[in-house]
């Protein structure tokens, strides 16, 4: 009987880690870059599941949240008003999904941005396999270039 409630016990506590490695849904911390030299720092907070109102029914994969931008670095050819913005933020709401199990798909779709330093994007994230690190490429106005990195916050 102890073994049977031993293997369970293993079980459970596994099924809970994998359950938390798998979820998006946190505080996430990285970085965003482009080639013509856009440096910016976010903080990304994303919902899922029954903790998220504004999403549909748990299950579906659907996924709400914002990201809060600082511009960091401005390009070298930037304009003298742009190149003062450095240090600003503003702030993208973004809907989407995780399609599978690393594929994360956003697209920002509201922006609460009176400094007119970000743009509305679209993202295509993969998960790490233990669910700390996304990263991947967005739009970036079409072409594809834009880089985004981010790690789960600590707790």
């Amino acid at each position: 009987m102890r073994r049977i409630l031993l293997v369970c016990g293993i079980l459970l506590c596994s099924l809970a880690c994998s359950a938390q490695a798998g979820s998006v849904a946190g505080e996430w911390r990285g970085i965003w870059t482009d080639p013509t030299g856009y440096v910016f720092t976010v903080t990304m907070t994303l919902e899922t599941g029954p903790g998220c109102k504004t999403c549909a029914p748990a299950g579906d994969g659907s996924i709400r949240g914002k990201i809060v931008w600082t511009l960091r670095k401005a390009p070298s050819n930037a304009t003298p008003e742009l190149a003062a913005k450095v240090g600003l933020t503003g702030t993208e709401l973004v809907k989407g999904e995780r399609r599978g199990e690393g594929l994360l798909v956003l697209n920002g779709y509201q922006k609460d941005d009176p400094n007119s330093i970000i743009g509305i994007d679209q993202y295509r994230l993969a998960i790490s396999d233990d669910g700390k690190v996304i990263g991947g490429i967005t739009l970036n106005y079409g072409p594809w270039t834009g880089q985004l990195f981010a790690v789960r916050a600590q707790s």
